[in-house]
């Protein structure tokens, strides 16, 4: 197994933000519900919401990349958020990863997994490690 210094590993995560930074949009986390698809994969469930992901993206401290929270976004279709897709500015893939509200384990969460079409929701807080 190998292991990496915490200072390469700050390296690496403020690559992630210059990734995501990149592009003539900002990033975009896509909300769905139903199973996670692999990696890169189409998704098989509903787009619920897509959230704007806000400058700076996030920083870097301790090893861990806290995502900014984000502004509120009217959601689009009623389901259970349950996966994330996160692009860059060019719509270029970065990661897929898990959602869950504030007392679950995801890496992003939202104030609520359950989101009705027309309501708002908003990303409070994401890792990444």
């Amino acid at each position: 197994m190998i292991q990496i210094s915490t200072e390469l590993n700050e390296y690496r995560l403020n690559g992630v933000i210059a990734f995501l930074s990149g592009g003539a949009e900002n990033a975009r986390a896509h909300i769905y519900d139903g199973a996670r698809p692999a990696l890169g994969g189409e998704p098989v469930g509903n787009l619920l919401a897509s959230i704007v992901l806000m400058e700076p993206i996030g920083t870097v401290e301790s090893g861990l990349l806290s995502i900014t929270p984000t502004n509120e976004v009217m959601i689009g279709n009623t389901g259970q958020a349950t996966w994330a897709r996160i692009v860059n500015g060019n719509a270029a893939l970065a990661w897929d990863c898990d959602v869950s509200d504030l007392n679950g384990t995801g890496e992003l969460r939202l104030p609520s997994t359950t989101l009705y079409a027309g309501g708002y929701t908003r990303i409070v807080s994401g890792l990444l490690g």
